[in-house]
């Protein structure tokens, strides 16, 4: 037995002996070979949304004025204003929710031809609202109809492994289109249609404005609810609510706006207060095209002897009150009450010739580069005037400047789009520095509100 039991344990040894030789010898041999585990995958979970917010908390009393002037929209509660933009024909504005995930999106257009609410269904093709959701890969149009004048499209949307849904309204009064557009997690469709439906109702445009550039922005005096609107170059270098404001132009224009006591008369009394404010000046004319607003052209020099130009609109107003926005620029003895606004310009009636010679077909009529610039000054004065008074939002509300100082900049001798001057700036009655209010801090616009919220795209559209 023990010579059995011995023999038995010699030969086990022997054996894991070889085991563990050839082991190492095949590693050596094999030294990439691994040894593989097999792990069941992790299943995914898909983020899940908050329950929508109750609507019976959301007012929508505030507006948001967009800085072109050419619009007014309810800003609804816990909606920030985020980047307003605009382009010659199109101003728009995005509103944030991060609480309910949800973007507002809310623009105005001017296709620059008459348009019908039959219309708007060949506006909105695929390729135009593929651009509208430019940032978005996994989107898709749902459904389109007509719902009295407006036409309403309904898209869905995925983004970050989750599902959105958005309605679009867009409606048209013959010469703009208004659209409205409201992105929402997909389980808060009824928070979307009455935010949508309340939010597109209140859209106020203000066509008196018509003709302009939409971009081009607006100074407004919410005190007094004075208005104009100038380029986007130009920069309001000191204001108030309540008190004068200057701004400056980018050839070297200054504009003071301004409300003074005491209506006028008649146009001498247009004169002698265009004669307070510049003593040495020469009257060139005045009219009185509107009721109760008088144009007054004028030219002086400086004290070096500089020619310089001016103009002055004066409305008078309620209370004895008079409103006045007094332009100067450079040029000598430039009339501008002799100048049609360039958006006001009546076409030239095609007459037929009686024969074109081919020198004719080849010289292009020439254009007066004076002109067009004399012509621009008059459409920014044509916008002078009172708004309808707004309840507007701390994000709508104009910021007040800080005085900045004036350089120096010797005058050209011609008024053109690219002349400079130097002019001086009318003493103020009170210069007042103050933070600028209301800046939004979100960086969302239409393409992206992805920063804020993901991005619908189940085929769950709103309910109606």
């Amino acid at each position: 037995m023990n010579n059995h039991a011995k023999r038995a344990s010699i030969i086990l040894g022997v054996f894991m002996a070889v085991v563990l030789v050839g082991s190492t010898f095949l590693q050596l041999l094999n030294p990439n070979a691994t040894t593989t585990q097999n792990v069941p995958p992790t299943q995914r979970i898909d983020p899940t949304f908050p329950p929508p917010l109750d609507t019976a908390g959301i007012t929508y009393d505030q507006l948001y004025l967009h800085p072109s002037g050419i619009f007014a929209v309810a800003q609804p509660t816990g909606f920030t204003a985020s980047n307003p933009s605009s382009q010659p024909n199109i101003a728009q504005i995005n509103m944030v929710n991060n609480e309910a995930l949800s973007v507002i999106d809310a623009f105005v257009q001017d296709p620059g031809s008459p348009v019908s609410a039959d219309d708007l269904d060949g506006y909105f093709t695929e390729a135009i609202l593929n651009q509208s959701w430019a940032n978005f890969q996994n989107w898709s149009e749902t459904t389109r109809r007509r719902d009295g004048e407006n036409l309403v499209i309904d898209f869905t949307v995925r983004f970050s492994n989750q599902d959105f849904v958005a309605r679009q309204i867009a409606r048209t009064d013959g010469e703009w289109i208004y659209v409205t557009r409201v992105l929402a997690p997909g389980n808060a469709t009824n928070f979307l249609i009455t935010v949508l439906e309340n939010v597109s109702s209140s859209m106020q445009p203000f066509k008196q404005f018509a003709g302009q550039p939409f971009n081009w922005n607006i100074y407004l005096d919410p005190t007094t609810n004075l208005a104009i609107r100038h380029p986007q170059q130009w920069i309001v270098t000191d204001s108030a609510p309540g008190r004068p404001a200057s701004i400056a132009g980018s050839n070297g224009e200054n504009l003071r706006v301004e409300t003074a006591n005491g209506n006028l008369l008649d146009d001498q009394a247009a004169e002698n207060w265009v004669l307070a404010a510049r003593p040495n000046a020469t009257i060139l004319s005045v009219a009185q095209d509107v009721p109760e607003t008088y144009t007054v052209a004028y030219a002086y020099t400086t004290a070096d002897g500089d020619p310089l130009s001016g103009f002055a609109v004066l409305i008078n107003g309620e209370n004895n009150q008079l409103y006045a926005a007094n332009l100067r620029f450079v040029g000598e003895n430039i009339d501008l009450n002799t100048f049609a606004p360039a958006s006001a310009a009546p076409e030239a009636e095609a007459t037929p010739e009686a024969e074109t010679t081919p020198e004719a077909e080849a010289t292009p009529e020439a254009v007066d580069p004076d002109s067009a610039y004399y012509e621009s000054l008059t459409v920014i004065m044509s916008s002078f005037g009172l708004m309808p008074q707004l309840n507007l939002s701390s994000d709508s509300l104009p910021p007040t400047a800080t005085p900045i100082p004036t350089q120096a900049i010797a005058p050209t001798a011609e008024a053109t789009a690219e002349s400079t001057v130097e002019v001086t700036a009318e003493p103020e009655a009170e210069a007042t520095t103050a933070a600028e209010a209301g800046a939004p801090t979100e960086e969302v616009t239409e393409e992206s509100p992805a920063e804020t919220t993901p991005e619908p795209t189940e085929e769950a559209t709103p309910e109606s």
